[in-house]
């Protein structure tokens, strides 16, 4: 009889298998995407499934791992996304008082969320932040941000019952994403933060009617070769809308050629 002890073992000597190989570049696939936190809808997964199929997809919530195996998963990691979801603490960017104006914060995940920022880095790791997901990319990098939206831009960001949508507009090029200067898109938006400070060696390619920063890239395209965060969802856009799914695509892209 196989002891809980053994069948532990095992699964970590097939972690490490894999990820020798990966390293050898004898196996490149499943593609290996981290998440952040994934929830119970699964929308990132469905997102990208849907996006490509071809690819044979594992995807790995971060938020349920020990270090140690998040550690190993790091070492297998294609790519990262960074989930929505609880407000960053204002200690982050030293805005301690500003605590009160959040709503949930989770400092587990600030820690984790740093961590894997660390790690693409010092990897060059293709990474995509969604809503939250900006905001600790900003933060990440010496950035700041409003605790309440409506105290000082507006509200249009999130509606009384959750999601709402407004359009957004790009304002510059990026060439890891195929869209042009000028278009446009009705976005899923749901939070009350966003970027007040932008982070170092950070740029905006998309901005809100009020001006809020909505899309942002890493300028060192060196070290970071795929570097982007939206302020919206494009994991919920309908299935039909390709501004949204171009930028799935291009994650993909991004991995696929690292």
């Amino acid at each position: 009889m196989i002891t809980f002890r053994q069948a532990e073992g095992f699964s970590l000597l097939l972690i490490l298998f894999f990820a020798s190989c990966q390293a050898n570049n004898k196996a490149p696939y499943p593609t290996t995407i981290i998440l952040s936190k994934e929830y119970s809808s699964k929308n990132c997964q469905k997102y990208f499934e849907r996006i490509d199929s071809t690819l044979e997809f594992r995807f790995v919530n971060a938020y349920n791992l020990s270090s140690d195996s998040l550690e190993i998963e790091l070492s297998l990691a294609n790519g990262i996304i960074l989930t929505g979801g609880a407000d960053i603490n204002p200690a982050r960017y030293g805005a301690d008082a500003d605590t009160i104006k959040c709503g949930a914060i989770d400092n587990k995940r600030d820690s984790i969320e740093f961590r894997l920022l660390s790690h693409v880095k010092e990897n060059s790791t293709p990474c995509l932040g969604f809503c939250r997901g900006l905001q600790i990319m900003n933060v990440f990098n010496g950035g700041s941000l409003h605790p309440h939206l409506p105290d000082t831009l507006s509200s249009i960001h999130r509606g009384l019952d959750g999601a709402t949508t407004h359009s957004i507009q790009v304002i510059k090029h990026i060439n890891s994403l195929n869209l042009e200067v000028g278009s446009t898109n009705d976005i899923i938006s749901h939070h009350h933060q966003g970027i007040n400070k932008l982070g170092a060696d950070l740029d905006v390619w998309a901005v809100a009617p009020d001006g809020l920063s909505e899309g942002i890239r890493h300028s060192d395209t060196t070290t970071y070769p795929f570097y982007v965060g939206v302020q919206w969802h494009p994991e919920r856009c309908s299935p039909g809308n390709e501004f949204d799914n171009s930028i799935g695509k291009s994650f993909i892209n991004a991995i696929i050629f690292k």
